[in-house]
């Protein structure tokens, strides 16, 4: 079995982060003092096993001055990091700020997503960003940050292109609800790069075996760190990371691309 988990070491870069924050040195005695030792310490932060309860990660998160939702997020995410298949509650992530995914996404070597009925976040434009919070339920007066963080989303993952393969598979409802001429000519320079791929189903041939809802499939650059499932419900978002779940979702990705057409093939 791996030394490390990927939800073991999001939790470690994020108290690298808080400790950082804080000016704190990773050989401050009081922090070697919470966790038993520097050794110890410096393993927590690279996501290896240790022996350390929730309560422990939260004590240490407390002496980085977090802000106590992060903490209390902290330690309820430890409590998983042994686990093949994990949830992070969509209040959670509100209330702490903390999305377990979007660190994910950051680490990624790969990312293959499937969408039913939206145009995915990385290849949104700002138009198409504002059309679907008009339609959510956030507080216009919160829009523009939406929009600026979700920009800096894109920019922090498109600006590694060279260093990572992303695959896009739509369905063709998500490109002709909401899907304008600008939205689609992005698409289609962005489908031009090498490590780019976007293809679309088409209605007309569905429905596709177990193509229903959609999902995220992970990869990393390390072998010792396993590929994720990401789904995403209005109320949690459920991590797998168990190889067969992962096999999985990988063969009914690949079966959707086989049966997929080049975005340079759709007509309205």
């Amino acid at each position: 079995m791996s030394t490390v988990s990927e939800l073991r070491r999001q939790v470690g870069r994020e108290l690298e982060a808080q400790r950082e924050l804080a000016g704190i040195n990773v050989t401050d005695p009081e922090a070697a003092a919470i966790v038993g030792s520097t050794r110890t310490l410096r393993r927590l932060e690279e996501g290896k096993s240790t022996r350390l309860t929730f309560a422990i990660i939260g004590r240490l998160a407390e002496y980085y001055g977090a802000p106590q939702k992060v903490r209390f997020e902290l330690e309820r995410i430890w409590r998983f990091v042994d686990e093949k298949i994990w949830a992070q509650p969509s209040h959670a992530i509100e209330n702490s700020g903390w999305d377990a995914y979007l660190e994910f996404e950051r680490l990624a070597a790969g990312l293959d997503k499937f969408e039913t009925m939206h145009i995915p976040g990385p290849l949104q434009t700002v138009a198409t960003m504002q059309r679907l919070f008009k339609r959510g339920d956030v507080a216009p007066e919160r829009h523009p940050a939406l929009i600026e963080d979700r920009l800096g989303r894109q920019h922090e993952l498109l600006s590694k292109l060279d260093a990572i393969r992303l695959r896009f598979l739509l369905s063709e409802a998500s490109l002709l609800g909401g899907c304008d001429e600008e939205q689609l000519s992005r698409m289609l320079e962005l489908d031009e790069h090498p490590h780019v791929t976007i293809r679309y189903l088409p209605l007309a041939a569905g429905p596709y075996l177990m193509l229903d809802v959609p999902f995220s499939v992970l990869s990393f650059r390390n072998i010792e760190e396993p590929s994720i499932v990401y789904l995403e419900s209005p109320y949690e978002r459920r991590f797998y990371e168990n190889s067969d779940a992962v096999g999985k979702y990988s063969q009914v990705f690949e079966g959707g691309l086989r049966q997929a057409k080049s975005l340079k093939e759709f007509q309205r």
